[in-house]
């Protein structure tokens, strides 16, 4: 089990310990927002002779964005409030990179959105055969990413009591209800979390609002082995039947994986735990491809797109719109590079016509032994870290504290004579509601703790957080109180 032993310290920390730790991790306790911008989709509308016509989605931010920035061959080319942009200034046989990149009021930026290359060649694209621009929300066939994220649930995992311990995401694969997630979101170890299979779906119909739990699902078939699960929605939270045709779902286009090719863009949906309850999209390209066993059929994609924690399920597509796997996993190496993981999604058609064909009368599943060769990739775990950070007289949540890990083995007292940038693991800052999130926290080590606020005693302790090395759900310490120095 996780172990916390986070207790009040009345310490004064020097200076030297609060400042480094603000400055070495570039957080100004004092700036009000930090939440990026959402990372626009861009599409190219048409390629003329002398010009060329682009469209961005629109990109949320909970205070609202400020600018667009599109950049033509790393350069900034415009910066405007608008969503699309022809570009004039292109000649005839040139190739042009583009890109956009939203910035809100703070200045907080968002992500690169997947580049874009065009050769200037006087021909159109990216039009119908009439010669109607496309959607500006659409890829090159119609894709159209507020229309997919309907297909992307989030999904709640219940235990036998029917508490909610952990949460993920998943995609409707049908108007029937069927919902392709990970295993890991319903069980492990051949079993269930609730011993009946059944797990809370909120599904998308707002892409800028919270979603809570609509209905039940339960478990229809899975193969813990390949990670891959399907749940199908049976009742509401009042346990009243209910009809999936009724529910007029949006289920996603399945691609044929096996046609997928090194740099191809993939684009995310789901919902991280540290997201909100609103859906997040990443964008990247295919990395590489892992053929575990040797018989000539991928068993991962790689990307560089993120798949951060609670994105797994989730919806992983391609350029038009299809849905070609699954995001699952996410590889930390040595040097804490990061590559990302998708099931094909070839590998879950197979589950998908199990889940089916067991009809409203499923069969639980049974431990089962994964056959020769036939393992998930071994990687560093990591989890986040969560927590409130509040007043312990009044109770009420403290803006602007900070809570610091110092790397496995680095001493308070380390830290406070020889302060060193490498020396900090993570670093969380408390939102308006006191919450803060440490992300990236591998596990099987333990960690110094330093909290602190201005006007408040700070808390500080060597191996204050033990993790074990078989530990796998993010971690939420609940509240940790500060008292004030009046």
């Amino acid at each position: 089990m996780f172990k916390k032993k986070l207790r009040k310290h009345q310490i004064i920390v020097t200076a030297v310990i609060i400042l480094m730790a603000t400055l070495l991790t570039s957080c100004s306790l004092e700036k009000e927002d930090e939440t990026p911008p959402t990372t626009p989709l861009l599409t190219i509308l048409s390629v003329n002779e002398d010009s060329v016509e682009l469209a961005w989605s629109e990109s949320y931010d909970d205070v609202g964005v400020d600018e667009y920035r599109l950049y033509r061959n790393s350069s900034v080319l415009v910066k405007q409030n608008d969503t699309e942009y022809v570009d004039k200034d292109v000649e005839s046989g040139e190739e042009y990179e583009y890109y956009v990149v939203a910035y809100d009021k703070a200045g907080n930026r968002s992500s690169k959105s997947v580049k874009q290359n065009v050769k200037v060649s006087g021909e159109k694209s990216a039009q119908d055969p009439q010669g109607t621009p496309a959607d500006p929300q659409a890829g090159n066939k119609g894709f159209n990413l507020q229309k997919i994220s309907k297909s992307t649930i989030k999904l709640y995992t219940l235990d036998d009591n029917f508490n909610v311990i952990a949460m993920g995401s998943g995609t409707i694969v049908n108007k029937d209800g069927y919902i392709l997630t990970n295993f890991h979101c319903v069980g492990e170890n051949g079993s269930l979390y609730n011993s009946e299979g059944y797990v809370a779906i909120a599904i998308t119909d707002d892409v800028k609002t919270n979603i809570q739990p609509q209905y039940l699902a339960q478990y229809r078939s899975g193969v813990e082995y390949l990670d891959l699960a399907v749940v199908k929605i049976v009742t509401d939270l009042n346990w009243n039947s209910v009809s999936a045709r009724d529910l007029n779902l949006s289920p996603v286009t399945i691609s044929d994986s096996d046609i997928v090719e090194l740099g191809d863009i993939i684009n995310i949906l789901g919902y991280p735990g540290v997201g909100g309850e609103t859906i997040t999209f990443t964008a990247g390209h295919v990395s590489g491809f892992i053929d575990e066993d040797g018989d000539s059929e991928i068993d991962w994609i790689k990307t560089d797109a993120v798949v951060n924690h609670g994105n797994s399920g989730g919806t992983a597509i391609n350029n038009k719109g299809e849905m070609i796997g699954v995001p699952t996993a996410k590889i930390v190496g040595a040097d804490n590079d990061i590559m990302f993981y998708l099931k094909p999604i070839n590998q879950a058609l197979p589950v998908l016509e199990d889940a089916i064909a067991q009809g409203d009368d499923p069969n639980l599943p049974v431990p089962q032994t994964p056959g020769p060769g036939v393992e998930p990739p071994v990687y560093e775990t990591v989890i986040a870290i969560s927590g409130r950070i509040v007043d312990s007289y009044t109770i009420k949540p403290i803006r602007g504290a900070a809570f610091v890990l110092l790397q496995e083995g680095v001493t308070i007292e380390e830290f406070a004579n020889n302060p060193q940038e490498w020396m900090i693991l993570s670093y969380g800052e408390s939102d308006r509601n006191g919450i803060f999130v440490c992300d990236y926290i591998p596990v099987g080590a333990s960690y110094s703790v330093l909290v602190f606020a201005d006007g408040y005693l700070p808390i500080v302790e060597d191996n204050a957080i033990e993790i074990p090395v078989d530990w796998y759900d993010d971690v939420d310490l609940g509240d940790i109180y500060l008292e004030a120095t009046y």
